[in-house]
């Protein structure tokens, strides 16, 4: 847990910056399939930038900056840190990015279109590992991770708005929701478990209230089922967000934007199918 399990930080402008981007997820999923491709495939974009560039000097074999006594040397030596060269930045983004709008074509073509990455991610790695391509077995499974880990729940919540309002509506009010309570409760909390408890809390609430309305296509007992298991894989989320990053508070907001449908959007996905 003390590897895994998020430390929300109360300073800056998180409140602010959460209801914004509450509001305009909303408004991209009410208004339909291609406005919320665009906003998620964004974001998981971002997200695939993050993941490379956090990794990518680590890959490399450097040595972290901050072992000098003097602050000068200190800085020095992070600012040799190696980067990402601008070409596999691209390409991750690139490849990112067309996953979520595939979804917004449909879902099939969806599942092509990530199958087809994920066999030229597999490829990359393999030419690494030969060393038939410039990357380190290391760099290339790094490419693969950034692509496919936010990849997959963004375009989760594009297929979910696709198939049917009220799923996609259920999905990020419960995950929002989650989200909120999750900062609330855990933000200057010592305990791990405050966070995830409170915004499951949250969740849940969101479910009651789909559960009473009965909004197609749930009904009272699918919607309860639904919630619940949508509750109980945000947490998840967040800790598989986590085992991918170089540490739990590393730099990764767009990740972290991300980190809760990672498990919770693939679920809401199957019980819509399961529904209908």
């Amino acid at each position: 847990m003390a590897r895994l399990a998020v430390h929300p930080a109360a300073t800056g402008p998180k409140i602010r910056l959460g209801i914004l981007w509450f509001f305009l997820a909303l408004a991209a999923v009410t208004a339909g399939r291609w406005p919320t491709a665009i906003l998620w495939g964004v974001v998981a974009a971002l997200a695939s930038r993050e993941l490379v560039s956090l990794w990518w000097s680590i890959d490399s074999g450097a040595a972290p900056g901050g072992g000098s006594s003097a602050g000068g040397a200190s800085q020095a030596a992070a600012s040799e840190q190696p980067s990402a060269p601008v070409s596999v930045v691209w390409l991750a983004i690139v490849m990112t990015i067309v996953v979520p709008a595939a979804a917004a074509l449909g879902t099939g073509f969806a599942g092509a279109v990530l199958l087809l990455v994920t066999v030229v991610l597999a490829a990359v790695v393999v030419a690494a590992r030969s060393g038939a391509v410039g990357l380190t077995p290391d760099q290339a499974s790094t490419l693969a991770i950034a692509v496919v880990l936010p990849a997959v729940p963004a375009a989760a919540v594009v297929i979910a708005v696709a198939g049917h309002l009220w799923v996609g509506l259920f999905l990020v009010l419960a995950v929002s929701l989650y989200d909120a309570g999750c900062f609330v409760g855990g933000a200057d909390s010592s305990s791990l478990l405050e966070g995830p408890v409170t915004g499951i809390v949250g969740a849940l609430a969101v479910t009651f209230t789909m559960a009473m309305f009965q909004a197609p296509p749930f009904d009272a007992a699918s919607a309860a089922i639904v919630g619940v298991a949508c509750a109980a894989a945000c947490p998840v989320g967040q800790w598989v967000a986590s085992a991918f990053l170089p540490g739990v508070d590393a730099p990764a907001r767009a990740l972290r934007r991300l980190d809760a449908y990672i498990v919770a959007a693939p679920v809401m996905v199957v019980a819509a199918w399961v529904l209908s």
